[in-house]
């Protein structure tokens, strides 16, 4: 089957895991820069509320900084983006988009909520929202409150392997996440979730055995 990788040309020098990811699976992974062209739609799903779903006409300044890529601090809703992606590539098979941009989702609690991805007829991993979606241990927000960022500790590698393959397990299989938390296919929403996972489950190990080069760390 393949799968496509696309990285959002503003990180393409700087991306770090072709390797890791081409060594994950037995079948091809091709590569591809990719860069958003309209920079008014950018602007325009900017999340502008933490509480409220709503789009509003860009400013001429913020389509600009899209334009430059001014985008610090910016969060993005992550359907929409996505909508936008989908609409943009061939998805017939295993298609993602990696990017650095903060993408969020509205859920039922009527909050937007920062994502490490957001899956459909393709996906989008963002790899600010795996430093920053998943909640960190309470010392973190302590020495936060007091002015000290302290160092974000997760293994940005091990996630994406993981994201990379619950995409693959719900495009193939249509599998959604995994119960057992020490599986890749677990759905984790904090930093702790992340490093108690060591590998796939008996289960998801059987069902993508065809797919992988072995079962991954």
């Amino acid at each position: 089957m393949g799968m496509k990788v696309y990285i959002e040309d503003r990180i393409w020098d700087s991306f770090q895991f072709f390797d890791e990811i081409r060594s994950l699976f037995k079948f091809p992974v091709e590569f591809k820069p990719y860069m958003f062209k309209d920079p008014r739609f950018l602007a325009y799903i900017r999340v502008r509320s933490p509480d409220k779903r709503e789009f509003y006409e860009p400013f001429p300044v913020e389509v600009d900084n899209e334009r430059k890529g001014l985008i610090k601090g910016v969060i993005y809703d992550g359907v929409e983006l996505l909508k936008h992606f989908c609409l943009d590539v061939d998805v017939s098979k295993p298609t993602v988009l990696i990017t650095d941009r903060l993408i969020a989702t509205f859920d039922e609690d009527g909050r937007y909520h920062l994502r490490m991805i957001v899956m459909g007829p393709a996906a989008i991993i963002s790899l600010k929202g795996i430093l920053y979606a998943p909640a960190k241990p309470p010392q973190y927000y302590i020495k936060l409150s007091f002015g000290f960022e302290d160092v974000i500790d997760i293994d940005v590698g091990k996630v994406l392997k993981m994201l990379l393959l619950q995409f693959y397990a719900y495009f193939k299989h249509e599998e959604v996440f995994c119960e057992d938390n020490k599986c890749m296919l677990h759905n984790c929403h904090t930093t702790e979730e992340i490093k108690r996972v060591k590998g796939l489950c008996e289960r998801h190990g059987k069902m993508l055995e065809d797919c992988l080069t072995s079962s991954p760390p």
